[in-house]
């Protein structure tokens, strides 16, 4: 049986982890510092809601609430 939380989770997850990668680049492409300052602080909060993600996936499992 698969939990639709603990799915939500791991698309969140996924999301993060993407617009992370994307920033990163976006920082290397970017044209002026303004830019690179915002794909930054971005890339930051990304970084942020992984390990909350992550830590909220590892919660679940060692409450047993992970069948995913």
């Amino acid at each position: 049986m698969s939990k639709k939380f603990n799915e939500n989770l791991l698309k969140a997850l996924e999301a993060s982890i993407e617009a992370a990668g994307i920033c990163k680049q976006a920082m290397v492409d970017a044209n002026d510092e303004s830019c690179r300052a915002m794909y930054s602080a971005i890339s930051k909060d990304c970084e942020k809601h992984i390990e909350m993600l992550r830590g909220e996936i590892e919660l679940h499992k060692q409450q047993e609430k992970w069948d995913v």
